[in-house]
């Protein structure tokens, strides 16, 4: 028992001197030896005894797991009576003792706390058997019980793969007084289990097309429509003419040009002063709306003069009744 005890401190040394982080990964399965020691309560007449076994368990969730755990405890019977204490065992050894072994195998759940940490406690809730193998010479019958039990442990992550732990159970066989107390330390190998998705690097703010094409190309159509003979500003274009307004504002350095035009219907003089109008009225929602200074502006009406589209047809007129931004002056 020395010896393995002393190759399990050895492991866990070396195994301390990593670095990784880990914590439970829902969907990893883990399987790992245990060792430790059993005390036999009650009158199963069972020395305390060392425990051998091993454990395997699959994790659902980061708090909810499920395990299975099969153990072998090498203890005594001691089955020798006298007329003074008829009920009870006498502790004796040598001939008065029989080499017994007792099974225990059980499936517990269990809920981890603080999933995510490196020590992580959890209790554990399950239901198995009992086996009791008296090997002969006791007169005693090999008995299996119906074995549920409790406890509570932890698991210490030495690696995001394997861990360290210790267990305390206690064991109820039922149909008989007996109460058993597992404590036991022992290794868990993790394998599996979902990688979690690195987190998502912070979305690049969508530059405005507005602010795109003033900085490629010094010029931007805003959509800006009029009504006949109008120059107010219809409320479903200002998230439009508040693009040009953000625009100075990120850089109050900026000059802007607001230019006005319209299609060819009506004189030249009535056209010029239509668009002047319009580009004025802009301009002074700007100013007013969104405090830019009135001197980073300048509202000019070209009429006419300036058509993009064919004034043949009436898409072609509508594309010229526009508004543009024009930059003047950039200082970043």
């Amino acid at each position: 028992m020395k010896n393995v005890m002393r190759v399990f401190i050895v492991i866990a040394l070396l195994i301390f001197s990593t670095t990784a982080f880990a914590q439970i990964k829902p969907g990893a399965f883990n399987i790992g030896p245990l060792f430790g020691v059993a005390t036999f309560e009650g009158n199963q007449d069972l020395d305390n005894a060392p425990v051998l076994g091993v454990r395997g368990g699959y994790d659902f969730t980061k708090n909810w797991g499920v395990e299975a755990t099969f153990n072998w405890v090498p203890t005594r019977y001691n089955y020798g009576f006298n007329a003074n204490n008829p009920q009870g065992a006498l502790g004796l050894s040598g001939s008065d003792s029989e080499y017994t072994n007792v099974y225990n195998y059980r499936i517990e759940a269990i809920y981890n706390f603080m999933p995510e940490q490196r020590l992580v406690p959890f209790i554990a809730v399950g239901i198995g058997g009992q086996s009791i193998d008296y090997r002969g010479g006791s007169g005693e019958p090999d008995r299996t019980r119906l074995a549920p039990d409790y406890g509570v442990g932890v698991k210490y992550f030495l690696t995001d793969a394997i861990a360290l732990r210790g267990d305390v159970r206690h064991v109820l066989a039922i149909g008989s007084i007996y109460n058993d107390l597992e404590a036991t330390v022992g290794l868990a190998f993790y394998f599996g289990g979902k990688k979690e998705a690195p987190a998502p690097a912070p979305p690049v703010a969508a530059v405005p097309e507005l602010e795109k094409k003033m900085m490629d190309e010094g010029r931007a159509r805003l959509n800006v429509e009029f009504d006949f003979d109008k120059s107010d500003i219809r409320p479903q274009y200002h998230d439009e003419i508040k693009q040009v307004a953000d625009f100075m504002v990120k850089y109050p350095n900026t000059k802007i040009a607001i230019e006005g035009h319209t299609d060819s219907i009506g004189t030249d003089e009535y056209n010029q002063k239509l668009s002047q109008r319009r580009v004025d009225s802009v301009k002074d929602y700007i100013i007013d709306k969104f405090g830019i200074d009135g001197k980073r502006l300048r509202s000019e009406g070209f009429g006419e003069t300036r058509p993009i589209a064919d004034n043949k047809t009436a898409e072609g007129r509508q594309r010229n009744r526009r508004v543009e931004s024009v930059l003047i002056k950039l200082d970043k």
